[in-house]
């Protein structure tokens, strides 16, 4: 296979991991919603991070 070839990784390995970094972005998103305060930095890092997980959720949604 060349390097200019798209690399075709078989659903369950997709999947695996989507849901590991699914439950990655879960753990931090609890960590800093846990804080009774937050820094503008990372205010900012966790509407990033449900972003994230956002897009892990339907990702994993179309992998099936």
């Amino acid at each position: 296979m060349s390097r200019h070839q798209a690399r075709i990784i078989p659903a369950e390995r997709q999947r695996s991991h989507l849901e590991q970094k699914h439950a990655q972005l879960a753990d931090r998103i609890d960590a800093l919603d846990g804080r009774l305060s937050l820094t503008p930095g990372e205010e900012l890092e966790l509407q990033q991070l449900k972003k994230r997980k956002l897009w892990a959720k339907d990702a994993l949604q179309d992998v099936g």
